[in-house]
């Protein structure tokens, strides 16, 4: 079986570390959200699929997206985070 192999802090991280390098900022706790959401959809076999995350990381009530509309779409910043915390769970 196999084994999880990030944690929580290493999520959070990856998540802010993802906004610098998209060069956003935030007003609210949307860091924390992402986190928790990806959080709890790892499990023993690895993450959920995106498509099962998507709707998810979509209902977030946060104003990162319209603070940082110029900078970044919706879509392909959480992609690109899913992409990035997968490459993590391996």
């Amino acid at each position: 079986m196999a084994t999880r192999n990030i944690s929580r802090a290493e999520i959070l991280r990856n998540t802010l570390f993802h906004i610098q390098l998209n060069q956003c900022q935030y007003i609210d706790n949307f860091p924390e959200y992402v986190t928790k959401i990806f959080d709890d959809n790892i499990d023993g076999r690895g993450i959920r699929k995106y498509d099962n995350l998507k709707p998810k990381l979509y209902r977030i009530k946060t104003n990162f997206f319209a603070i940082n509309k110029d900078k970044v779409r919706k879509g392909d910043f959480f992609e690109g985070l899913y992409q990035r915390i997968s490459r993590s769970t391996k």
